[in-house]
Formats: C-alpha cells, sequence, structure tokens
C-alpha cells in the first residue's frame, strides 16, 4: 500500500464531499478512490468515514487524521514545489488583487524589488477594495486585511495593522479632543464606507467599545480620508500602515492614547498548495522577507 496516495485520496474525499467528486478532482476513478481509503482504514484500524447513499462525512477520529494528513501533504508539496522553484526561472504573468491604500503605501517597493529579482515575470496589480474570487477571476494572489471566510484558500500571515482613531491637532483645539469613545458622536468623524460597520466604530481590542459615529463626508479610500481628517474636518479611524508617520511626526494625534487598539492580521492568499507556481511562491518569499506594516 502506498500510504501517501492513500492518504491524498482520503484528503480529496473529505474536502471534496464525497468519492465521486475527489475522483474528479484527482483523476481517479471511484472505485480506485474507495480501494485507497479502505486501505488506510484497514491498516490504521478506525474507520474514518461515516457513508451513506446521501453524502459522506467523517468520525471523530476520522476528522483529527484529517487535519493531520492536511498539514503534512501540505508540507511535503511545499517542500517538492520549493525544490522544484530553485531549478525554474520565474516567469509568466503574475496576477495580484490588493487593497488599494494598503497597495499603494506598502507595496509598491515590494514589486519594485521583485521586478528586479525575477525580469521575466511581469506583474498586473488589480488595486481594490472588494473581495474577489481568485479562481473565477484569474487571480493568483490576493492580499486580505481582517477575518477570512474563504477555507478553501491558503493563507500566509504577513503581520497586523490596527485600526487607529486620530484627529488633527487644529481640530483638537478648535472642538476639544474627546476623553471617552462614547464622546465620539459628540464629534465631526469622516467616515470610511470600506469599514463594514460604517455607522459605528470599534474602539479598544477585546475589552473595547462599540460607539455611533457621523459627519458630513462619507468615502471609501482610506487614504482620502486621512487628507481630510489631517486637513481639520474631523475625526478619524484609520489603518495604523496609513497614519503611522503622522502620528509619529505630530501631523495627526493618536487619541484614547490609554485604550488598546484593535488588531487585524494581513495574509496572502492563493489557491491549493499543490498547485503553486514559482512566481507566486517567490512573491511570498520576497513579502514576507521585506513587507513592512507599520
Amino acid at each position: 500500500m502506498d500510504r501517501l496516495t492513500c492518504m491524498r485520496a482520503f484528503v480529496a474525499v473529505v474536502e471534496s464531499g464525497g468519492f465521486t467528486q475527489a475522483a474528479r478532482r484527482i483523476g481517479h476513478s471511484k472505485a480506485l478512490i474507495s480501494k485507497y481509503v479502505g486501505q488506510l482504514e484497514t491498516a490504521l484500524d478506525i474507520r474514518l468515514l461515516h457513508r451513506t447513499t446521501r453524502r459522506v462525512t467523517t468520525t471523530t477520529l476520522g476528522q483529527a487524521y484529517y487535519e493531520r494528513c492536511r498539514v503534512l501533504l501540505e508540507d511535503l508539496d511545499d517542500l517538492e514545489a520549493s525544490v522544484q522553484s530553485q531549478q525554474t526561472r520565474p516567469r509568466g504573468v503574475l496576477k495580484i488583487n490588493a487593497p488599494i491604500s494598503f497597495a499603494e503605501i506598502c507595496l509598491t517597493p515590494i514589486l519594485a524589488e521583485y521586478s528586479r529579482r525575477y525580469p521575466d515575470v511581469t506583474m498586473a496589480l488589480d488595486m481594490t477594495d472588494r473581495f474577489v474570487d481568485l479562481v473565477e477571476e484569474g487571480v493568483d494572489l490576493a492580499i486580505r486585511i481582517g477575518d477570512l471566510t474563504d477555507s478553501s484558500l491558503v493563507a500566509r500571515r504577513l503581520g497586523s495593522t490596527s485600526m487607529i482613531p486620530c484627529a488633527s491637532p487644529a481640530y483638537l483645539a478648535q472642538f476639544g479632543e474627546p476623553n471617552t469613545p462614547g464622546e465620539l458622536s459628540q464629534h465631526q468623524c469622516v467616515i470610511d464606507t470600506n469599514n463594514p460597520s460604517r455607522g459605528h466604530w470599534w474602539i479598544g481590542s477585546e475589552e473595547g467599545v462599540r460607539v455611533p459615529v457621523d459627519g458630513p463626508i462619507k468615502l471609501n479610500s482610506a487614504r482620502a480620508v486621512r487628507e481630510l481628517v489631517v486637513s481639520g474636518q474631523g475625526i478619524g479611524l484609520l489603518p495604523s500602515f496609513v497614519v503611522a508617520e503622522d502620528i509619529q511626526d505630530g501631523t495627526l494625534r493618536k487619541l484614547f492614547s490609554k485604550s488598546d487598539t484593535e488588531s487585524f492580521g494581513v495574509f496572502a492568499l492563493y489557491t491549493h498548495r499543490k498547485q503553486i507556481s514559482a512566481k507566486v511562491r517567490l512573491f511570498i518569499a520576497l513579502l514576507q522577507e521585506q513587507l513592512i506594516i507599520r
């Protein structure tokens, strides 16, 4: 029995939801997939799957075994692809999707360095704040900030950013500085409509508070919100990578300095590791090596 082949068949059944779908996914017959899973169960002397005429689900032990198998097989694929990529010069088009402000502030130095290292790759960066379907739109890699919802994608954590409530010294001199998050409702705020909560801001970390906010200017660009906040138009809630330098040099002042700020992960997402190309792998490696998120 080829243990790895049997493990791949088992993982395919779990992830596809059935033997027929798994057979299509890895290019074997349904009977052969069933045989591989049966051999695995015999070798382990445990039942991995509940089989009915309508669906296939994992047993408790089967789910635990699946989790370990998936990691092991992905690591093995990583190792093989890493060795192969060192012997293959990356070429072709690398299609990347990233949030607009993050791309403009954090990604441009990475693109320049990648182009210098790998001149045979053409990079196509699509900057948008909407979530795209990587498979449907032919995207090789996407940068996402915040909670991840698509479990079919592989995620590599690149760092984190936090949301900073801030205002210009001129605004605070004219209208006063709020002492508590609850006082934000008494102030003019500049609203970034990319924030899903929009009319409410979450101030603080796990022990934070959700407060209602409003203002005459609402727009869907963090950098544009930053420009308006710097000009004294109101209070903003902005990612740390947008305003870190402004706070450091005094252009903006962070509010509620004694409160922790809510942190969000920054991730590189791509399709299953077995399909990853050298151009994508090397771009992720460069992100992990050089990306600076303030």
